[in-house]
């Protein structure tokens, strides 16, 4: 991908997931089917995560960050479509995560500051796990 001004780098990082190198592969797939991105040359990178994240459910030391590198796109142009791409691939992941799993998007520029995506936010009741009787699933001592 040739390097010039209008090179714009979006760092993506998943956590809390046992397979995040599939969630990867994931939010790949459901983000090239966007037509704001599929119009524009864009290429992807994964690059060392760096410092792990502090928090709960952070499964993904070690790991890498999905790298985004879109040519030619003004930031304020993309930002919203890939905000709301990322809070439904997020919404659908976490309906579909396994027990234990908290999934996690941290998003940013190219400089590695990341902020989380879609954050219920402290006062949000907690989700229960598949398979856990307060979400239907499961089997209680009851049964």
């Amino acid at each position: 991908m040739p390097e010039h001004a209008d090179r714009q780098e979006i760092r993506i990082r998943i956590t809390g997931t046992n397979n995040p190198e599939q969630d990867v592969e994931d939010l790949k797939a459901w983000l090239e089917r966007e037509p704001w991105l599929s119009r524009r040359p864009h290429d992807w990178e994964l690059r060392p995560a760096g410092e792990p994240d502090e928090g709960p459910g952070d499964m993904a030391i070690g790991i890498d960050d999905l790298i985004l590198v879109v040519v030619g796109a003004a930031a304020a142009e993309i930002t919203k479509s890939l905000g709301i791409a990322l809070r439904e691939w997020l919404r659908r992941r976490r309906e579909d995560r396994d027990t234990g799993e908290r999934p996690a998007v941290a998003v940013g520029g190219g400089d590695g500051e990341l902020r989380a995506l879609g954050d219920p936010g402290p006062d949000a009741p907690e989700i229960p796990d598949p398979g856990s009787p307060a979400n239907g699933g499961g089997s209680t001592a009851g049964d």
